[in-house]
C-alpha cells in the first residue's frame, strides 16, 4: 500500500471514528476524530463538514463557517457546505445576533478575569438565554456559579452542556463538583421528649397545727393614705421607669427605620448607576457590534470579501485564468484572514505570484496607461512593486505617473530610489534624466 492510499484509509476512519462518536453526542471525541482525519486527509470534504456541524451546534459559528467556506473552495460542486452557508444566509440577523453574543461573552470573560463576577454572570445569562447551546458560555456561567457555591445554577448550566455534548471533560468535572456539594443529607428523626411531673405530698401527723396568717384591722385614714401613697407610687413609677423607656423604644425604632431607609436608598442609588453604566456599556457595545457586522458582510475589505477572494482565486487557477488570480490576489487583505488553513493555501499563492504575478500587473499598468487611464495604470504599478518591492521598472513607470500628476515627492523618492539601488544602467540613466540631475 503506498503512502498516499495508506493516509486516505487512515483519513477514512478517523471520519468514521468521528462519525460514530456524533451519533452518541460525544461532540467532544467527535472533533478530535474529525480532526485526525483532516490531518492526514485535508482534502477530506466530509469530515470538514461534519467538523462545521459539531462546532455549529457547540454554539461556534464563526469556526463552523470557515470550515464550510474551506470545504466549498476544495468541492465547489455537490458540496453539503453548500446548502448549510444559505440556511446561516437566509436566517435574517441570524449573524448580527451571533456577532452580540460573542461580544456578550467577552465582555463577561473580561469582567470575571477583572473579578467582577456579577457583571459577567448578568451579561452570561442573557446569552445563555439567546443561545443556549453556546457550550463556552454555560461552561463559565457553571463555574462562577460554583465559586458563589450556587450550586443549583451551577448543576443547571453543566446539563445544558452535557445535554448537547454527553461526554464533555470539563462538564464532567463540574458535574463531579456540583454533586459533591448537592448530595442527599440524611435527615434525622427528632427525638421524642417526655416530660415528668414530679408532685411530693407528704401525708400530715396528727400532732400538726395549721397556723393562719395574721390579721390587724385598718382604720379609714390609714385606707386614704394606702390609697394616696399607691397613687404616687404608680405615677412616680410611670414617670421614672415606663415613660423613658418607652421613649428609648420609640427613638430606637425610629433611627432603625431611618438607617433601613437610607441602606435602601444608598442600594437604590448604586443600582440605578450600575444600570446607567450597563445601558451606556451596551449601547457602545451595539454600536461596535453593528460597525463589526458591517465591516465582517458588507464592505470589499471584509472578514468575509477576502475568504471570498481566496476561493476566487483558486477557482481563477482551476479555469487557467492567472490573469483574473492575479488581480483577486492584489486586493487581498491577508492580516484579516485568521484561519490557518486558509493562510497556508495563500502561503502558496504568494509563492506563485512573487514568482510570476508581478509581471502580470505590469502588462495591465501598461494596458491602462496606453489608454489613457494613468490613474488605473499606477493602482497596477503599486500593486505589482507590492507583490515584488525591488521589481524597478514598475517602480520607474509609476515614478514618471506620480511626476506627470505633479506629485513631486512621491516621484523623486522613488527616482532616487532607483538610482541608488537599481543595477540597471539604462533605467538608472532614464531615472537620473527625470529626476533632473
Amino acid at each position: 500500500m503506498d503512502y498516499v492510499r495508506k493516509t486516505r484509509v487512515i483519513a477514512n476512519s478517523y471520519y468514521n471514528m468521528g462519525l460514530e462518536r456524533a451519533r452518541l453526542r460525544d461532540l467532544s471525541g467527535a472533533a478530535e476524530c474529525l480532526k485526525k482525519s483532516l490531518h492526514f486527509n485535508k482534502y477530506q470534504t466530509d469530515a470538514r463538514n461534519l467538523l462545521g456541524l459539531i462546532y455549529y451546534e457547540v454554539g461556534e459559528v464563526g469556526d463552523a463557517l470557515v470550515q464550510w467556506v474551506i470545504s466549498m473552495n476544495l468541492q465547489p460542486q455537490e458540496n453539503r457546505a453548500d446548502y448549510y452557508l444559505g440556511e446561516i444566509q437566509r436566517k435574517k440577523g441570524s449573524l448580527d445576533t451571533e456577532r452580540h453574543m460573542i461580544r456578550r461573552f467577552n465582555q463577561a470573560l473580561v469582567y470575571a478575569q477583572n473579578g467582577s463576577e456579577d457583571l459577567a454572570i448578568l451579561q452570561l445569562v442573557k446569552v445563555v438565554e439567546a443561545k443556549p447551546n453556546y457550550v463556552k458560555a454555560q461552561l463559565l456561567l457553571a463555574i462562577l456559579c460554583i465559586a458563589r457555591e450556587d450550586y443549583q445554577k451551577a448543576g443547571k448550566s453543566v446539563y445544558k452542556v452535557l445535554q448537547i455534548d454527553r461526554n464533555h471533560p470539563k462538564a464532567l468535572w463540574y458535574k463531579s463538583i456540583v454533586k459533591a456539594n448537592t448530595g442527599s443529607r440524611t435527615e434525622r428523626e427528632p427525638e421524642k421528649r417526655k416530660l415528668k411531673n414530679v408532685l411530693s405530698h407528704r401525708q400530715m401527723e396528727d400532732d400538726d397545727v395549721i397556723i393562719p396568717p395574721s390579721y390587724r384591722e385598718n382604720t379609714k385614714d390609714m385606707a386614704v393614705v394606702n390609697i394616696l401613697a399607691g397613687l404616687l407610687l404608680g405615677a412616680a413609677v410611670v414617670f421614672f421607669l415606663v415613660m423613658p423607656a418607652n421613649t428609648r423604644a420609640i427613638n430606637e425604632k425610629h433611627n432603625q427605620e431611618m438607617l433601613k431607609y437610607s441602606e435602601s436608598l444608598s442600594q437604590a442609588n448604586q443600582k440605578a448607576d450600575s444600570l446607567s453604566d450597563q445601558i451606556a456599556g451596551l449601547e457602545a457595545d451595539k454600536k461596535t457590534a453593528e460597525d463589526s457586522l458591517s465591516t465582517f458582510t458588507n464592505d470589499s475589505d471584509s472578514v468575509l470579501a477576502q475568504y471570498q477572494n481566496v476561493i476566487g482565486i483558486l477557482q481563477a487557477y482551476k479555469k487557467d485564468d492567472f490573469t483574473a488570480a492575479v488581480k483577486l490576489y492584489a486586493d487581498l487583505k491577508t492580516e484579516l484572514i485568521a484561519s490557518p488553513d486558509v493562510l497556508a493555501i495563500v502561503g502558496e499563492i504568494k509563492t506563485d505570484m512573487e514568482e510570476r504575478g508581478y509581471q502580470v500587473l505590469e502588462s495591465l499598468g501598461d494596458e491602462a496607461s496606453g489608454a489613457g487611464d494613468s490613474q488605473t495604470a499606477l493602482d497596477y504599478y503599486l500593486k505589482s512593486l507590492a507583490v515584488k518591492p525591488d521589481y524597478w521598472a514598475a517602480k520607474y513607470k509609476a515614478a514618471v505617473i506620480y511626476k506627470g500628476m505633479n506629485q513631486k515627492e512621491q516621484a523623486n523618492e522613488m527616482f532616487t530610489d532607483i538610482i541608488n539601488n537599481s543595477k540597471d544602467e539604462t533605467l538608472t540613466a532614464q531615472a537620473r534624466t527625470e529626476r533632473g540631475f
